[in-house]
């Protein structure tokens, strides 16, 4: 169970909830293991991340891998993860009216989330696999030891 002790945000989010009247809409899940992301990922229509910093973006990729379109903060690693308009869709950071509007299209279209869902899926096989990961760090390796008066360049 979430504890608003541990993660004040929980308390204000859930003060804010019932300000507006949708407290018993909203449920916080707490932490869950890795092995069981997945499930939750899948069962989401919309999967939503809006850090205001974020240097690579796993999540989004996780959601995609699960088939789960993502409206991401347009920051850091989350603008190379979700590719806008195809994936998901990018947001400006700190804007609730930009995110309100991208959620308002994803839920209610539902051939859209199945079409960025689809496309997040085959996103994240083709450029972010283990295998092609590896194979492109690999790659970088052998390019800098060729190369070591050009280090800075291949990076």
């Amino acid at each position: 169970e979430p504890d608003v002790s541990a993660t004040p945000e929980i308390g204000i989010l859930l003060d804010l909830a019932n300000e507006l009247g949708i407290g018993r809409q909203i449920r916080f899940m707490g932490r869950h293991q890795p092995a069981d992301l997945h499930r939750w990922y899948s069962a989401a229509d919309v999967a939503v991340t809006t850090p205001w910093y974020e240097p690579f973006g796993l999540t989004p990729l996780e959601a995609m891998a699960c088939g789960t379109p993502v409206i991401g903060s347009a920051v850091g690693g989350i603008t190379f993860t979700i590719a806008d308009g195809e994936t998901g869709f990018l947001v400006p950071p700190r804007d609730p009216v930009a995110l309100a509007s991208r959620l308002d299209t994803l839920l209610g279209n539902l051939g859209i989330r199945h079409r960025m869902g689809e496309a997040g899926m085959a996103r994240v096989l083709h450029f972010f696999s283990w295998p092609r990961v590896g194979a492109e760090t690999a790659a970088l390796y052998d390019r800098l030891l060729e190369h070591p008066a050009t280090r800075h360049e291949a990076i």
